[in-house]
């Protein structure tokens, strides 16, 4: 349900490239029969540490395949099985906007409707309130502004029960919007809490309830329920880590923001949800709600032409729509093609499904060829200005905002194309419209260039949104961040040496300070970036956020005596500056201490220097 492999290491930084060369065909190999599909499926749960796996795959009318794969717990060897309950995740969002649009056609509420009209009384902050007021559509299309959930605002071991308003009022240190409401699609696990409570508050009932009674039960999806952490351990698959050549069983951690991604279900019951898309909605909307749902409109990106982006609780996957899922080590998607008929959904315990979905993809498509957009000539002089280099402005955490900002894209032209330059790879871009173009082999536009309310230049790729900066400013900043992290590096290796020769004692104390001190503050670093990895790489994990555990105390330290360290280090330095008899040494220490400076002045002022996950 938290898509946190945007968090992971520095993969955030190319999640932009990624998503613009999504809907581009892909080209494994493709399986002709169900036969050759189901065993090749099986050869991948194999391969990728699967331990269990459930697949359905539908027409509008009926079930073309049904199966499950491994085991829902290991170590009693039980086979997952037809009423095996898989965590989904975030495709909990896909249901919340069939059941807000179910209002919306029931009168009951607008998509236009301001946040502050409907439900004052939930505590956002909005600085453009007056001229940009948040909109439940701004909620559903993920363009509130608002940051995702704070890190101890997530998973909890408590099984504690919240009702709808108490799971909204504990996601309020996130409800502080970062830019305009409706220029900016960022994926905001809040969002759905707010929505939640609007469906809750409009009916009077939990928003469980309410999408029990009016979403599942009349899909007759009655084994589905929404139940914040394991309740029914007899049907539930249990959730495991891969590790040491064997499955682990993991804490199946209770999830605090419950509508953003609550649901359970199997393939039988997910296979019904699929079918009300492939059928226009029916019997609970209206085609012209589906069509809604399928539709992007409220983002800058989608004012610009793309159809690309994040609709309602509904994303666009090239010849595909749908939703992925992820909660605790479960993974989940499921894909629908209303052109051709057909739709699927899959949902493991542990490890990636992305693999399968590419197979069963290419099966059910395997007859219809890939339909190219159009392209027309390149009106280099309407592009004139807007060659040059961008920066991701679009920030999920920001925490993390930092990091995503490293991204950085230029684009640049020849005689008669115009290429986007991404850590010196070209990607050519074909135009389709003005302002609009697409990479060859894509089905549709997938890059846009236009003005944001400001009046800046805005590149946008798929649907995520980066501003032009200059060149003269931006490139020198990342060569001498590079040059600072390198030479901090360097001086874990340094700081090693002078501890080697003061204990030959070659070097006296204030030596052995000055070169100890940065490998200190180098090593800080180390330590909470690991610790910070080890939860992103093993989201279940985040439950540790939330209270003081050897894991946040030590994040804490981390970054902390960190920067403590180096401007300790600074001073020092100045003080011994004269002393300093090797004049090379003593432009490297200097050179040193500016850059361990230099790396924690962003630390500072996103907030990682004094960071206390469990206040956040």
């Amino acid at each position: 349900m938290i898509n946190l492999t945007q968090l992971k290491k520095l993969s955030i930084v190319f999640a932009l490239l990624f998503s613009c060369l999504m809907t581009i065909a892909q080209s494994p190999k493709t399986v002709v029969t169900l036969k050759q599909l189901t065993d090749s499926i099986g050869r991948l749960v194999q391969q990728r540490q699967i331990p269990g796996l459930m697949v359905g795959i539908t027409t509008k009318d009926s079930v073309i395949y049904a199966g499950r794969f491994g085991f829902a717990d290991v170590a009693k060897k039980l086979p997952v099985k037809p009423l095996t309950l898989f965590r989904m995740g975030s495709i909990t969002k896909s249901l919340i906007s069939v059941a807000v649009l179910k209002l919306v056609e029931q009168g009951k509420m607008s998509l236009h409707d301001t946040l502050s009209k409907v439900a004052p009384e939930v505590p956002f902050v909005n600085d453009w309130e007056a001229t940009n007021p948040i909109r439940v559509v701004d909620l559903l299309e993920q363009t509130s502004g608002f940051d995702d959930f704070k890190l101890n605002k997530m998973y909890s071991l408590d099984h504690k029960a919240y009702s709808t308003k108490e799971m909204m009022l504990q996601q309020k240190s996130s409800m502080v919007t970062r830019w305009r409401p409706g220029e900016r699609y960022t994926y905001c696990n809040v969002n759905y809490v707010i929505l939640g409570y609007l469906i809750s508050k409009v009916t009077g009932q939990e928003y469980d309830q309410y999408l029990t009674k009016q979403v599942l039960r009349p899909l007759a999806m009655m084994h589905s329920n929404f139940n914040l952490w394991s309740a029914q351990p007899a049907v539930d698959a249990k959730e495991y880590r891969f590790s040491d050549g064997e499955f682990q069983e993991v804490p199946s951690v209770a999830l605090l923001p419950g509508p953003s991604g609550a649901l359970w279900s199997n393939a039988d019951d997910m296979m019904k949800f699929v079918r009300l898309l492939l059928n226009n909605g029916y019997p609970l909307l209206s085609a012209a709600s589906i069509s809604r749902f399928e539709s992007a409109k409220n983002s800058l990106a989608a004012r610009a032409g793309l159809k690309s982006g994040y609709a309602l609780g509904n994303e666009d996957f090239g010849r595909f729509r749908g939703h992925d899922g992820m909660l605790g080590t479960f993974r989940s998607s499921y894909r629908y093609d209303r052109q051709t008929g057909v739709g699927f959904v899959i949902a493991t315990n542990a490890g990636g499904i992305g693999k399968i979905e590419d197979l069963i993809a290419n099966y059910l498509l395997k007859d219809r060829p890939l339909q190219q957009v159009e392209v027309q000539p390149l009106n280099m002089k309407e592009m004139e200005g807007y060659l040059g280099y961008y920066q991701a402005q679009d920030p999920r955490f920001k925490l993390l905002a930092f990091v995503d900002r490293l991204m950085f894209i230029k684009i640049e032209k020849d005689s008669a194309h115009l290429y986007m330059n991404i850590l010196g790879k070209r990607y050519p871009l074909q135009q389709t419209a003005p302002g609009m173009f697409s990479q060859p082999g894509a089905n549709q536009p997938t890059v846009a260039f236009t003005k944001n309310q400001d009046g800046l230049r805005v590149l946008l790729i798929n649907k995520h949104y980066c501003e032009k900066v200059s060149g003269f400013v931006a490139i020198p900043e990342r060569v001498v961040l590079l040059m600072a992290l390198i030479l901090a590096l360097i001086s874990v290796l340094t700081g090693l040496i002078a501890i080697a020769r003061y204990t030959l004692k070659q070097l006296n104390n204030n030596q052995l300070i000055l070169s100890a001190l940065p490998m200190l503050s180098v090593l800080g670093l180390i330590g909470g970036s690991l610790c910070f990895s080890e939860v992103m790489n093993n989201s279940y994990l985040l439950y540790q956020f939330n209270s003081l555990t050897l894991r946040s105390m030590a994040i804490t330290l981390g970054f902390t005596s960190s920067c403590i360290l180096a401007i300790f280090n600074l001073f020092f330095l100045l003080k011994r500056y004269s002393c300093i008899m090797n004049r090379f040494f003593r432009f490297y220490l200097f050179a040193l201490a500016l850059s361990l400076i230099l790396l924690n002045i962003p630390l500072a002022m996103y907030g990682w220097i004094g960071l206390c996950t469990w206040t956040l």
